[in-house]
């Protein structure tokens, strides 16, 4: 008997000690796999200069803590997780950040805040870096751990300050409150839902454009909203003109075709899209943000000011007709392949084996000739039978599944890329990027 316990002692020592904690931000989410990718760096918004990727895996017997099931997390979430190696999660909590009792505000609290007349302070207390990119209108930047935040707050300690951050899972709309109470200020609010809740109510996001002025690149795409007419006298240099009534013409072609509805040439919805027309409150650029984001463009923003205030600040322009196509270059993540290689690759077969890790019903659809199919849920179980003498190519419906799957082989050393765009494909193995 002594034996016998002294064993399941040892096990139970054994399991305790191969359990482990993880602690990061989910950068994605796979319904159909049960899988999250987590963005591990400690506190804070979780993503930046070294940070790790870590994919979890879950099944029915995975328990939730602050989240009724994988449906009720979403970029960018914290969570803690506790698992064995190479085992799906065996608890994932969602780690949520309280306020004082009576700070915490809604949107609908807020909105009435902006619209009421009254005098009030909007504060984004995110890292600077990620305000010009995308913000909650007529907020200023002031991020309570760099030194000079409170001389960014007013003079008068009696003001209504309002702050926000990345949503109930970061912590600087309470850091900022605290730092604000220590210094004297007394009327301060918490918009803790931030810029998700802000996006997911499908209100404006503004860009600033300092930044978009050094982002004018291939990898953002720059509406011009307004009539022909206008942009064809002068339009912010590389921007594209569509202008809002075509925008809606598309969604009704796209619902009477029952088609999905997209930007020629962007098939990538988490594209950054900046719209612009005269100002950041002209009808043209309000709709046009109404349309792209009921599209799926979730990080569709409205440039702030507009192209007025663009002029005024000298930031580059162009004269003339401006482009009607657009030319959209998803920018090449760390291990992902370009999909011209990928192309290249798949015909020559050489060296290289390719795997489809989407499920067993969308692969019933088509899958890419030659492709081997590992459900992403499977992968790990599977992965010591793949060759060690050729490189592995990952591909799923539109990227997300096969990163997750490129982390999990990456982890195990095993020399892999993945395709990190959206793929349509055959009954008989053709496909499209």
């Amino acid at each position: 008997m002594k034996r016998l316990i002294l064993m399941f002692s040892l096990i139970a020592l054994t399991s305790a000690l191969q359990a482990e904690t993880v602690k990061g931000r989910i950068a994605e989410i796979s319904m159909q796999a049960g899988t999250i990718q987590l963005d591990v760096k400690g506190e804070g918004e979780g993503e930046g200069v070294g940070s790790s990727k870590v994919v979890v895996r879950t099944d029915a017997n995975t328990r939730f803590e602050g989240a009724s099931g994988l449906e009720d997390l979403g970029p960018p979430d914290l969570v803690e997780v506790q698992r064995e190696p190479g085992q799906p999660a065996g608890s994932i909590r969602k780690i949520v950040f309280g306020l004082p009792p009576g700070m915490e505000i809604d949107v609908k609290e807020l909105l009435a805040i902006m619209t009421g007349g009254g005098s009030y302070q909007l504060y984004d207390a995110r890292p600077g870096k990620r305000f010009g990119a995308a913000h909650v209108p007529g907020a200023a930047s002031a991020f309570p751990k760099d030194k000079d935040f409170l001389s960014k707050l007013p003079s008068d300690k009696d003001a209504l300050l309002v702050f926000y951050c990345g949503g109930p899972t970061c912590p600087f709309t309470g850091v900022a409150i605290k730092k604000a109470q220590e210094a004297g200020y007394s009327n301060l609010k918490g918009f803790q839902a931030g810029l998700p809740g802000w996006k997911k109510a499908k209100l404006p996001v503004h860009a600033d454009a300092a930044w978009l002025s050094k982002n004018l690149d291939p990898q953002h795409v720059v509406l011009d909203v307004r009539s022909k007419a206008q942009s064809s006298q002068s339009h912010i240099e590389g921007a594209v003109a569509i202008p809002t009534e075509e925008l809606q013409a598309m969604t009704q072609q796209f619902i009477a075709q029952q088609r999905v509805a997209q930007l020629p040439g962007v098939s990538d919805m988490r594209a950054p899209v900046i719209i612009y027309a005269a100002s950041h409150v002209s009808r043209e650029a309000l709709l046009a943000y109404k349309e792209l984001r009921s599209w799926g463009y979730n990080n569709a923003t409205v440039l702030r000011d507009g192209f007025t205030g663009w002029q005024s600040a000298g930031l580059p322009t162009a004269d003339g007709a401006a482009a009607t196509q657009i030319v959209y270059e998803k920018k090449l993540a760390p291990g992902a392949i370009a999909p011209a290689e990928f192309v290249e690759r798949e015909k020559s077969g050489e060296g290289v084996l390719i795997i489809d890790v989407r499920t067993g019903e969308e692969v019933s659809a088509g899958m890419i000739a030659g492709a081997r199919h590992i459900p992403l849920d499977k992968l790990e179980d599977m992965a010591g039978d793949l060759p060690g003498d050729k490189e592995v190519l990952i591909y799923c419906a539109n990227g997300i599944r096969a990163e997750m799957a490129h982390q999990t082989l990456s982890g195990m050393g095993i020399k892999n890329r993945y395709l990190n765009e959206t793929v349509d494909i055959g009954k008989d193995g053709s496909y499209k990027l």
